[in-house]
């Protein structure tokens, strides 16, 4: 009976983070495609960090010159996106540019940067500049 329940408590648990992360990349996806960046759900994914807090992960196409703006558009959408409920601790964005052998643009910013660029307490220029790049 014990392991039934559990199995229970188990199921729930993951399915409503499923559900959550689901409602959560739909409006990333709905929110990219606003600014004309195309996404879909594969691109995206919820992995814990080494403490444990969630970390959202998208990656993206630009062209060679707009990098920059499909960056900002990630962290964009990310960030309209809590509003479902759902708030990773860290976005990670990832953009594939097509230049020569190919680009790949690895950055990352807080949940609170992020919040801090949509309610315009920091513009764009000092977003870019809180913004962590990896790679």
């Amino acid at each position: 009976m014990k392991q039934i329940f559990a199995g229970t408590i188990i199921f729930l648990i993951c399915s409503s983070s499923i559900g959550a992360n689901t409602k959560y990349f739909q409006r990333v996806a709905k929110t990219a495609r606003t600014y004309r960046v195309e996404t879909s759900q594969a691109d995206m994914k919820v992995i814990a960090d080494e403490k444990g807090n969630p970390a959202f992960y998208i990656a993206l196409k630009s062209n060679r010159n707009n990098f920059e703006m499909v960056m900002l558009v990630g962290f964009i959408a990310a960030g309209e996106a809590m509003k479902t409920g759902f708030e990773p601790e860290h976005v990670f964005v990832t953009i594939d540019v097509p230049l020569g052998d190919g680009l790949r643009l690895v950055t990352t910013a807080e949940k609170k940067d992020v919040k801090e660029l949509l309610s315009g307490k920091i513009n764009t220029a000092q977003f870019v500049r809180r913004v962590n790049y990896l790679r």
